[in-house]
């Protein structure tokens, strides 16, 4: 099951504002022991490896559109941000190692914007940017395996478009090394640098962003997630991509992680690890296998104050059934 987690968990909260860090623990213990999850899904498919890599390379081609737009952050918070098809994180464009990946960016925004994959090998000249109402077209070929960032390229202004949401994941599967089957999510962090006011709009400061202080710190740009459904004895995978601010210490409360892949490369891999760090700009690939039945919470260890504002990714796991179904390597639709 191949899932990019979607945005209908909510944590408890006052409605409207920030929780304040005094009712932190309230809400940790809230939500571990007496939570309620919501009903609704918002999974978007992956494609996965067996889909994305089984036809031999190929020449991809990958349009976006660059624009500003009103975000809604949940728990009644918006925020103004410059996006990848209207959308903070952007899509999450997937190829296979060797593939040619051409890149389009159409620009309907008011200001100049770029793109650079950190994927690519190339002159960074080519990122952009670009004027608005004009287009750009990057292309190159995928040599290494992994899970990176992409974000806008503007320049000397490239940090603040990246803050104000301008950034996404972008995975190249091995070719010659296959994935076991999983329950596959895909997780991006990300800050928000401003305050809401007494409507709940943010608009970014700038002083914040260039001094790293963000006011909230989330997953896949939402304060609320949907949980993910999991037996006792499923493998979960995770592909993380995180833009910052700071080194993202990555954990999942209650698992030792099998596998941590630097990079999200297979050929840099680490062996029961408690916590990994991944630094701003910079992506892995995270493998672990669910104990038994109960909740677990994927966290940012070191900024765990951030919870109550959806720095927080719930996994719930049933019991093991006795016979495996071939369920679990299918993609959803």
């Amino acid at each position: 099951m191949h899932l990019l987690i979607g945005t209908h968990f909510a944590l408890p909260q006052a409605r409207g504002a920030v929780m304040k860090k005094s009712t932190i623990a309230m809400s940790l213990c809230s939500f571990l022991v007496g939570v309620t999850f919501s009903s609704g899904q918002a999974w978007a498919a992956l494609a996965g490896q067996e889909n994305t890599c089984g036809s031999g390379t190929q020449n991809r081609v990958v349009r976006l559109k660059a624009e500003e737009k009103i975000v809604d952050l949940g728990e009644s918070i918006t925020t103004e941000a410059w996006t990848f098809n209207g959308t903070t994180p952007g899509p999450t464009i997937e190829a296979c190692e060797g593939d040619s990946v051409k890149i389009i960016v159409e620009n309907k925004g008011k200001m100049a914007h770029g793109f650079d994959s950190h994927a690519f090998r190339t002159d960074p000249m080519h990122f952009g940017p670009v004027d608005p109402g004009k287009s750009m077209v990057i292309e190159n070929k995928l040599n290494a395996p992994g899970v990176f960032m992409y974000h806008c390229a503007s320049g000397p202004v490239t940090d603040q478009h990246i803050k104000m949401g301008m950034y996404g994941v972008m995975i190249v599967y091995p070719r010659n090394q296959k994935l076991k089957p999983a329950h596959e999510i895909v997780v991006s962090e990300n800050g928000v640098y401003g305050e809401p006011n007494q409507k709940g709009r943010i608009s970014p400061s700038g002083d914040r962003m260039n001094d790293n202080r963000a006011y909230i710190v989330l997953y896949n740009g939402s304060m609320k997630h949907a949980a993910l459904d999991v037996r006792a004895g499923d493998l979960v995978r995770v592909y993380f991509v995180n833009a910052g601010p700071y080194t993202s210490a990555f954990h999942v409360m209650g698992i030792i992680l099998d596998k941590a892949y630097e990079g999200g490369n297979p050929r840099n891999v680490a062996s029961d690890v408690q916590t990994y760090g991944v630094p701003a700009g910079s992506g892995g690939m995270f493998e672990f296998v669910i104990p038994e039945k109960g909740t677990y919470m994927l966290v940012d260890h070191d900024k765990l104050s951030q919870i109550p504002n959806g720095l927080a990714i719930p996994i719930v796991a049933r019991e093991a059934v006795a016979a495996k179904t071939s369920a679990l390597s299918k993609v959803a639709h």
